[in-house]
């Protein structure tokens, strides 16, 4: 078997990647693109000093070819008594099929259909396969491609066409869903718009089933250039990979969870965050439980992929913690909340909880593949009696005994049931405010803004009042100075009521700027949001 030379530009794209933590893809048009998953994988393998990234292949309907390992092997015996076993007439061919399956034995790879991608939700790869372009939809595209770590791999299989505009018409399957004897023809913009964007990110290359580079990734070759410098920017070790160095926010972070290692309650959940933002965020939510003051509300606003979701799960096993009773979390459904509830568990197992003897999940009714079972419920009950349930947005009956109310993706939720739900009580709020799920301008622009508003008017009333409280005489206000007396009380109630407002106030914003999986700045994040915004 003649080996071919790799181009280097597909490896210095992929070494840049796992440096700066941003993720990579790679389009492969052609009918035997699958076959170079295995060796875009073990190179992404040597490149990083971690353990064999685990992959995620999505497709329609039909693999092309069988996972499972006993009927592997039943075919491979049926193709030696026939004389067809694999490798015996050692062409290119059969190299290559023993290289994908050794791929498919040795990795750890979850297939899943397109129609089940719901649930591979809050999960993370390291290399993501997209298979049967003509199913794929903007949804899917979204959900999928959030799933893959900073230096990881995305990669689009495509059929063989003789000229990339043949993917402009291509006939998409959601297309049936539109196509009338009224409409007639539907006329495919978004893949021509797929196509034209690939040629603007940077981290983008097309590339033949031979990995050839095509010369529709502009944007990424001129970055790459012809790739014989890649090797002089990058570090590599002793066995050819790339060394990592830790950033300033990297060490900070550390620096944080050390000087907080001795701090109790605080110290196990800032020590599971992931940045730098988030040990923030925690901190804030913290202190925000500890203080235990009614009518306080903490909102937590940030882009999607964050951490938004695991800070308010980590600050309710917190707050079970600090001794709250009856805590109520909401959401539109309770599908929302499965990443809320996996990291209250995780911060409960951190404050040495144990399941069963200290703590019950309950769950929903969930049947069917279309629905997700899911925690609906945690109940504690190592000191005394405590709980974190979901109660629908659209109960409020249900929130009136509940000590602090945790409301997720609050932009999808109405502005006066979430202004309802805030009650006399300690509230967290968290909401996506730009991206292609949703905007929570609504929340931003109107609550936030009453809010903060709400500060003001509390030093303007307490000033009033304190004013008002001082009484003269009426006949000889100069000698008494009444005017002068009530202007001082004025002032220091304002200065208190100001002060009390910057430490415990009735609003605390908080924002999170840094990703959770990848970089920030990452080159794949702004290719998706300018492609389905």
């Amino acid at each position: 078997m003649v080996r071919k030379k790799l181009d280097a530009r597909v490896r210095t794209l992929i070494e840049r990647s796992v440096v700066t933590g941003q993720r990579s893809m790679l389009v492969l048009v052609g009918d035997h693109g699958k076959d170079q998953v295995p060796n875009l994988h073990q190179l992404l393998a040597r490149t990083s000093v971690k353990a064999r990234p685990k992959v995620l292949w999505c497709y329609k309907k039909e693999l092309g070819f069988s996972t499972h390992r006993m009927k592997r092997m039943k075919k491979i015996k049926r193709d030696k008594a026939r004389g067809l076993a694999k490798g015996t007439l050692g062409n290119d061919e059969d190299q290559s099929a023993d290289n994908f399956e050794l791929f498919i034995s040795s990795t750890d790879i979850n297939w899943c259909y397109y129609r089940d991608t719901h649930r591979v939700l809050g999960s993370t790869v390291g290399v993501l396969v997209l298979q049967d372009f003509e199913a794929l939809t903007p949804n899917l595209m979204a959900r999928t491609i959030e799933t893959v770590e900073g230096g990881g791999l995305v990669i689009f299989l495509m059929r063989t066409v003789k000229s990339l505009k043949q993917l402009y018409s291509m006939s998409m399957d959601v297309h049936s869903r539109y196509r009338t004897e009224q409409s007639g023809d539907v006329v495919p913009r978004f893949n021509e718009r797929f196509i034209l964007s690939l040629g603007k990110c940077a981290n983008c290359l097309v590339c033949d089933d031979e990995l050839n580079v095509l010369p529709l990734s502009k944007s990424a070759l001129r970055r790459l250039g012809d790739g014989s410098d890649g090797n002089n920017l990058i570090q590599k070790g002793d066995a050819g990979e790339v060394v990592m160095r830790k950033s300033k926010e990297d060490i900070e972070l550390e620096e944080l969870k050390e000087s907080l290692s001795d701090t109790p309650h605080v110290g196990v959940i800032v020590n599971l965050a992931k940045t730098l933002d988030q040990a923030r965020a925690i901190l804030t939510f913290l202190e925000a439980c500890s203080e235990k003051t009614s009518r306080s509300t903490v909102a937590l606003t940030a882009a999607r992929g964050r951490g938004k979701s695991a800070a308010i799960g980590l600050c309710l096993s917190g707050a079970i913690s600090f001794g709250y009773s009856t805590i109520c979390v909401t959401a539109p459904e309770p599908e929302n909340l499965v990443a809320v509830f996996d990291f209250v568990l995780r911060g409960l197992k951190a404050l040495k909880y144990q399941e069963h003897l200290d703590y019950t999940v309950s769950y929903n009714t969930a049947s069917g593949r279309d629905q997700t079972k899911c925690i609906v419920g945690v109940d504690v009950h190592r000191d005394h009696k405590q709980s974190i349930r979901y109660v629908r947005p659209d109960e409020p009956d249900k929130f009136a005994s509940a000590e602090l109310v945790a409301i997720d993706e609050a932009a999808a939720i109405p502005l006066p049931t979430v202004r309802a739900l805030m009650g006399d009580r300690l509230t967290f709020m968290s909401s996506t405010i730009n991206g292609y799920e949703g905007t929570g301008r609504a929340l931003s622009l109107k609550l936030l803004k009453e809010l903060r508003d709400s500060k003001g008017r509390g030093g303007l009333d307490a000033a009033t009042a304190a004013a008002g409280a001082i009484v003269g005489s009426k006949t000889k206000k100069g000698e008494a100075k009444v005017h002068e007396q009530r202007w001082a009380a004025a002032a220091a109630a304002a200065a208190d009521a100001q002060n009390a407002a910057a430490n415990s106030g009735p609003l605390r914003e908080i924002e999170l700027s840094t990703p959770i999986r990848y970089s920030l700045g990452d080159p794949i994040e702004s290719w998706l949001n300018k492609l389905l915004c």
